[in-house]
């Protein structure tokens, strides 16, 4: 059943992105969409599928796909599964492949592309699992790149674009070379240390400054992980009223955010969003 709209939110459903109405209407994007969707309206920005927007699933992740063409992930994940298309990156099925003795010996005498080809893989995938066997890949008319010691000792303290940077080299042989050596991503591992259960469940109850000075990391970080994982303080989201709008801009941000009982950060994001300049 449609949840129940006021008329002027249901004018605007399809006119205005989700987001945008939940933001103005102070209600959950959920449920704006799932109005929106019942009454069988397309989303703002959505058309039709054409060859070149079909040409982009399964070369590119599926949130990068979204982007593109102004479209939800869902839809974008939903008609590439219903044309056979796998999804970017190593899926289950190359990760278990099971190499026989003659894909074997098609490595380091065949380039990894063209293997890659012929199994329907990745050519990442096969370029570890070449390296992992110490086989030089085919490289017309240059000798194969030697790693030393020095360079070695990089993988998994610097990121993979810092070391492609200082060795003059593609991203994709400095991931290929790390994976084929069972060494982590070093952002993804700092990233697993940093977001303890403990952390996380003070980003509920703390502000964001006030979480930065009891764990030590920036703010700018601590907003985008709540942000991406949708978590709020003490569950609750601040519905403006035309009133408290007209102070943006007429009055300091901090001084605002102590009247409403709200963050600083809420009040900056809220006018920089409507285009108000701050008060000097």
């Amino acid at each position: 059943m449609a949840p129940k709209l006021p008329a002027a939110i249901v004018r605007n459903l399809g006119k205005l992105s989700d987001h945008e109405i939940a933001e103005r209407s102070g209600r959950e994007v959920g449920s704006i969409q799932a109005a929106r969707q019942v009454r069988g309206i397309l989303p703002v920005r959505w058309k039709p599928w054409g060859p070149k927007d079909l040409k982009l699933l399964g070369t590119m992740s599926d949130v990068e796909v979204a982007r593109r063409l102004g479209v939800t992930k869902t839809s974008v994940a939903r008609k590439r599964q219903s044309l056979g298309i796998e999804p970017f990156g190593s899926s289950r099925k190359q990760l278990r492949h099971r190499w026989t003795k003659r894909q074997l010996a098609w490595l380091g005498k065949l380039n990894d592309s063209e293997v890659a080809r012929r199994l329907k893989l990745d050519a990442t995938t096969v370029a570890a699992k070449r390296e992992s066997l110490g086989i030089q890949s085919v490289r017309k008319g240059r000798s194969p790149r030697v790693w030393t010691k020095k360079q070695l000792s990089w993988l998994g303290k610097l990121s993979d674009a810092e070391i492609a940077r200082r060795m003059g080299t593609g991203r994709r042989k400095v991931i290929a070379k790390r994976q084929s050596l069972g060494i982590e991503n070093p952002t993804v591992a700092a990233s697993k240390a940093r977001w303890t259960p403990e952390v996380v469940e003070m980003l509920g109850k703390y502000s964001d400054a006030s979480v930065s000075e009891r764990t030590g990391i920036p703010v700018t970080a601590i907003s985008g992980y709540r942000a991406r994982h949708g978590i709020r303080i003490n569950g609750k989201r601040h519905t403006w009223s035309p009133a408290e709008i007209k102070m943006l801009g007429k009055k300091p941000d901090k001084e605002i955010a102590e009247f409403l009982g709200i963050k600083t950060e809420t009040v900056a994001a809220k006018r920089r969003k409507l285009m108000i300049s701050a008060d000097r």
